[in-house]
């Protein structure tokens, strides 16, 4: 009392962080509420807030890389996409092979430069990159095709397809079009080429055939636009579709579905937390793509 110090318990204090990341795994990872880890240890939902926050760390704003991958020898298959929360977004890097994620960062909208970034990134440390799957972003297929293989996720040319003639074409040229859409995924590259030209040259000038809209000055625009542009959509996308065909020995896949199965994961657990604040977000968010409990 005389000396006017005061201390705490380390031992306390360790006690106290491994309660606090034990009750923060149990909120992440098994979907407990505030109020039920309050229930079981006995203590006000305050103290058991005070206790995720203790345990949820800020992120940094640059990339973050999963630390529990240490043999980097393996070469990877990668998949890049980006999901949105309410304030940000989470570009993730994601290994084929190893069904794990590498790398993600947080930011505020996706952009090509982000994505060829984290590319250089991950050769920076040490990563063998043997192809890249991505969705259908403008220019971005095109820049990483310069140096590695680049499939486009044959999945994302459907849901473009059908968001021009819709699931449910009711003229004849839709509906042939999106059937031999929907053959992509059993088709070899040739064989899709001779559908799609066959199609052109038999709906040539029904695609073709123009509405009138100004008689006085003939302006005019295509009458079927839409099925032009999904048709356009095709064409300039298709040295992108196969290129999973040409690399057999890689194990490409042709869609992103692991990927989007991750997001979709991540997105139910954050959900059932919802009015989380920005930064215990991020940090549940960066623990799920991490795919191990804190410890």
């Amino acid at each position: 009392m005389s000396c006017k110090a005061t201390f705490q318990s380390t031992t306390k204090t360790r006690q106290k962080v491994l309660q606090s990341k034990d009750d923060w795994n149990d909120y992440v990872f098994h979907r407990r509420t505030v109020k039920e880890l309050a229930k079981e240890n006995n203590l006000g939902e305050r103290q058991i807030r005070r206790r995720l926050g203790r345990a949820a760390t800020d992120q940094p704003s640059g990339y973050i890389f999963n630390n529990l991958i240490e043999d980097k020898t393996v070469p990877v298959i990668l998949l890049i996409d980006t999901t949105y929360f309410d304030c940000f977004g989470v570009m993730v890097f994601r290994c084929y092979n190893r069904r794990r994620n590498l790398m993600w960062q947080f930011v505020g909208h996706e952009s090509n430069d982000g994505y060829l970034d984290g590319i250089a990134e991950l050769e920076k440390h040490g990563y063998v990159i043997l192809a890249v799957i991505c969705d259908g972003k403008r220019w971005l297929l095109g820049l990483i095709s310069k140096k590695y293989p680049a499939q486009l996720c044959q999945f994302h040319m459907v849901k473009t397809v059908t968001r021009y003639i819709t699931r449910y074409p009711i003229l004849p040229a839709g509906k042939e079009l999106l059937w031999i859409t929907l053959s992509l995924k059993n088709a070899t590259e040739n064989e899709f080429k001779e559908k799609l030209m066959g199609w052109f040259f038999k709906w040539q000038h029904f695609l073709n055939e123009k509405t009138i809209d100004d008689y006085e000055t003939n302006k005019s625009h295509f009458t079927h636009d839409r099925m032009r542009s999904a048709y356009a959509a095709l064409i300039s996308n298709i040295r992108y579709l196969f290129i999973y065909q040409k690399f057999p020995t890689y194990g490409i896949p042709n869609t992103t579905n692991s990927i989007d199965g991750t997001f979709s994961q991540v997105k139910q657990k954050v959900h059932v937390h919802r009015g989380l604040a920005t930064n215990k977000q991020m940090a549940m968010i960066s623990d799920l793509l991490r795919g191990e409990k804190t410890t």
